[in-house]
């Protein structure tokens, strides 16, 4: 089963975040699901990238070569789901950096509310 750094477990719904050193910044997102791949199991992402919209990417290509860290994890199996359904829900959906960025979409996703 794949872990943080910390050795938790990964699991669906996660808000995770990533240190962007490049435009120092934090990087949100919500793990969507682990899914097989050649050689192990697979983590997706959704998040919001600038100049782009809220998509499905891979653990690596979220990471960027940096360590993903969990940043609050669901207080149940039903509070998962329901992360999980709100980030399916804005796929495709556009950035805009005061209303719809990264960290509001990963807050809308958890709780219900952009903040």
């Amino acid at each position: 089963m794949p872990t943080y750094f910390t050795g938790q477990q990964i699991q669906p719904g996660d808000w995770v975040r990533v240190y962007s050193s490049r435009f120092g910044v934090w990087h949100h997102g919500i793990v969507h699901r682990l899914i097989f791949v050649p050689g192990g199991i697979g983590v997706e992402i959704v998040h919001n990238t600038k100049g782009g919209n809220v998509a499905v990417v891979d653990w690596h290509e979220f990471a960027a070569g940096n360590p993903v860290l969990l940043h609050r994890r669901p207080e149940s199996a039903a509070h998962a789901t329901a992360v999980v359904e709100r980030a399916e829900e804005n796929i495709g959906k556009p950035y805009y950096l005061f209303a719809q960025n990264c960290e509001h979409f990963a807050s809308f996703a958890f709780t219900g509310q952009a903040e």
